[in-house]
């Protein structure tokens, strides 16, 4: 008998003031995924993130965890309160993550690629702010690491630290990137959130071609399909037009299917033109073939 996993969502949804991020999505997580999260502008992706990491709760649904979970959590914009204490070191903040566990500390500094841990947090540019919250996120050994776009601000070769930091120091992840190459080398199972699917979401085993791939097919399926309806409604409607005689069961039974096929025509195509066809990130540092893209 498997495992069960580590988070399982049903149904959830969430709104931002009167417009609904997400509704009724439903996926697990399991004990060795490695998951790349996309989808357009105002998809939800950061604050699906959040819902995982418990940071923020779902409108409606349920996200159920494994008992001790223990979830590592990298936000888009870290903050360490340098402001306040602005001779803060990145030893003391991430000290303080471990709980005053210095041995631990030290070992995710490391991990992080820092060689000063006497280096003060507010001097730090906003790669190795995004390398300071690895290191808070790594402390506790994670079952699950979440990260919300860490390769924003990264140069190439912190890229790569990234993504060896993933390979080998993080049991599960989901991580959230505009940089396609990046996503194709890291992720072994792509979830492309966006409202043009049936489910709200599209969940790929692969890297991010054979998410292009998919999503490409499911269209191409969804354009034959809504010709096919609209086919079907046109057809229903002249029928409609000429005016059933005879007010029969089986009369009844076809004009309440002619509505049926009107409305399901309405919401595919409404899903289709609500969601984006073009989720290709923008400001991606580097193509798929891992070439410097501008």
């Amino acid at each position: 008998m498997p495992p069960p996993p580590l988070i399982s969502c049903q149904n959830i949804s969430k709104t931002f003031g009167d417009r609904p991020l997400f509704e009724r999505l439903s996926l697990a997580l399991h004990e060795g995924d490695s998951v790349g999260l996309t989808g357009p502008n105002g998809a939800g992706k950061s604050t699906f993130l959040k819902i995982l990491a418990e940071i923020v709760a779902p409108d409606d649904g349920v996200c159920t965890r494994r008992r001790g979970l223990r979830v590592g959590y990298v936000p888009q914009r870290p903050s360490f309160d340098s402001d306040q204490t602005p001779d803060r070191t990145v030893a003391q903040i991430v000290a303080t993550a471990a709980g005053n566990n210095d041995h631990e500390a030290g070992r995710a500094l490391s991990r992080a690629g820092f060689t000063d841990p006497s280096t003060r947090a507010a001097s730090l540019s906003g790669g190795w702010e995004t390398r300071l919250a690895v290191a808070c996120a790594l402390v506790g050994d994670p079952d699950l690491l979440l990260l919300d776009e860490p390769t924003n601000h990264l140069d190439v070769d912190s890229i790569l630290w990234l993504e060896s930091l993933l390979a080998n120091a993080a049991k599960t992840f989901v991580v959230i990137s505009h940089d396609r190459c990046f996503l194709q080398n890291v992720a072994r199972r792509m979830i492309d959130i966006d409202r043009m699917y049936p489910e709200g979401l599209l969940s790929v085993n692969g890297g991010y071609v054979e998410l292009l791939e998919a999503r490409d097919a499911l269209l191409s399926g969804q354009a034959s399909y809504q010709e096919s309806l609209a086919n079907r409604v046109r057809r229903e409607v002249a029928w409609l037009r000429r005016g059933p005689k005879a007010r029969t069961s089986k009369s009844k039974a076809r004009i309440d299917a002619a509505h049926r096929s009107v409305s399901e025509l309405a919401e595919s195509r409404d899903r289709t033109t609500t969601g984006s066809t073009n989720s290709t990130p923008r400001g991606a540092r580097r193509s798929v073939s891992g070439t410097a893209a501008g």
